[in-house]
């Protein structure tokens, strides 16, 4: 009984000495599962703070993206303001050129006495009885009937005034031009 005896000690110190090194090894794992979780952790509270920071990141965007719609849509205003300010401009541009000529016009154009003038400018044919003296509004010149038969407004008269063919015709140029 002592050989069996010392037999279930060895046996028991076999098992004894196996379930140790089990126990050493499954400390190891434990170790190194724990360091693992550890890292795991870690790496989880970093991902949540990046993910955290992204949100903050795409909210910028979004608020950035409105931003700049608005501002596309001032700067489309903006350039529809100055488009119509251009063509204000220019019909502004045009009235002064216009308002020059008349000026130019006024300053150049003397008014011819009854008694300087015995022809018409025009057809120069010779004034009479019959054939009268008209003076264009205009120019200031003196025309028979026929060749100022004419009538249109000028910024120096409220209706429509006798004007001469040459005037008439320059008056319409400049008109249609304006427009």
């Amino acid at each position: 009984t002592a050989l069996k005896l010392s037999h279930k000690i060895s046996h028991g110190e076999k098992k004894w000495s196996s379930l140790e090194c089990d126990l050493k090894i499954e400390r190891e794992w434990r170790v190194a599962l724990q360091e693992a979780l550890d890292q795991d952790r870690t790496e989880r509270e970093k991902q949540i703070r990046t993910i955290t920071h992204l949100e903050k990141l795409k909210q910028e965007h979004e608020a950035l993206g409105i931003s700049n719609e608005r501002l596309q849509e001032t700067i489309t205003q903006q350039d529809r303001t100055m488009e119509e300010l251009g063509v204000q401009l220019s019909h502004s541009k045009l009235k002064v050129a216009d308002l020059k000529d008349v000026s130019r016009t006024l300053k150049e154009a003397q008014w011819a006495t009854d008694a300087e003038v015995s022809h018409c400018k025009q057809c120069e044919k010779e004034f009479s009885i019959a054939r009268r003296r008209h003076h264009c509004r205009h120019c200031g010149s003196i025309f028979c009937n026929t060749c100022s038969q004419n009538s249109m407004p000028l910024p120096s008269s409220a209706r429509p005034v006798r004007v001469c063919d040459t005037c008439h015709n320059a008056l319409l140029q400049r008109c249609a031009s304006s427009h």
